[in-house]
């Protein structure tokens, strides 16, 4: 079990360096999402949707097919990636300013969070504590946390599995043990601390069984999937069959999350196993 956790840790990391390499002005968000889930599809499978998220969207987005967005100089581009191997999922995301150096510390700060993070894990910790450390190096660094996306325990076919790890101190007790595989990913910002909905971010996935998403369960694993992934699957019917499966709520559609007073945002993940005297990071890259 956890050869394929770590193996999919990997190809996921690669995949991540791979997208993070390519970004450049001019670039359109499409060629780096096909690119970096080709990679993965060539190693494993793909956990859910590349999220390639910008300036003040935190998550949830993933380009359409027909999507224009480019990069532009001093865009700060999220990648969020996740690959599996038998439905042990390797999760990993990192923060990149394009051509420009303005807002690093903004981007430093979320990795030195992760850092401070991940040197406390070991079980026995309690969740609660995991959190304060990720706010008090936010914090430091006169930014905030933003208190409404956590990371998130990880099962097999189970990227959020039931426990969630703060990005501030919420008081929770929950304690890790040892063998848990966990995602841990702080956002920082120069907003609020929140995220709002803002509409439709062409990720989905299916909520209710039945004989019409028993192909897209199979086909997706049961994980989330793109909107122009269906295109392979239905051609031209694709949207009327995704329309068709929202409004029996068979299919739930993931919001855009933006900050909410439209502050920049960056963010810095790991995937890890939780081990007696500390943790193993998974997600190498």
């Amino acid at each position: 079990m956890y050869e394929k956790f770590r193996e999919a840790g990997k190809i996921a990391g690669q995949a991540l360096k791979i997208g993070a390499e390519s970004v450049k002005e001019g670039v359109s968000y499409l060629e780096i999402a096909e690119k970096m889930e080709g990679y993965i599809k060539s190693k494993a499978k793909i956990a859910f949707p590349v999220n390639i998220s910008v300036n003040n969207v935190a998550a949830h987005y993933t380009p359409a097919c027909d999507d224009e967005k480019v990069f532009k100089e001093g865009d700060i581009v999220k990648i969020d990636v996740g690959a599996h191997i038998d439905g042990y999922i390797g999760d990993t995301a990192l923060t990149v300013e394009v051509e420009s150096n303005e807002n690093s510390r903004l981007i430093e700060c979320a990795g030195l969070a992760l850092e401070n993070a991940i040197s406390v894990v070991k079980e026995g910790v309690e969740i609660g504590y995991i959190g304060k450390v990720i706010e008090d190096t936010i914090l430091k660094c006169n930014f905030k946390p933003i208190k409404n996306l956590q990371g998130h325990s990880i099962e097999r076919y189970r990227l959020h599995a039931g426990i969630s790890i703060p990005n501030y101190f919420d008081g929770s007790k929950i304690k890790l043990k040892e063998g848990q595989v966990i995602a841990i990913e702080p956002f920082v910002t120069t907003g609020i601390g929140y995220v709002v909905d803002a509409g439709a971010g062409n990720i989905y996935q299916v909520i209710k069984k039945s004989s019409l998403t028993s192909e897209l369960i199979k086909h997706f694993d049961g994980l989330p999937f793109a909107k122009r992934w269906l295109k392979n699957l239905y051609g031209g019917k694709a949207d009327m069959k995704l329309a068709f499966l929202l409004k029996r709520r068979m299919v739930h559609q993931y919001n855009i999350l933006v900050e909410a007073r439209n502050g920049l945002v960056s963010q810095m993940e790991h995937t890890l196993l939780v081990e007696k005297d500390g943790c193993e990071i998974l997600t190498t890259r």
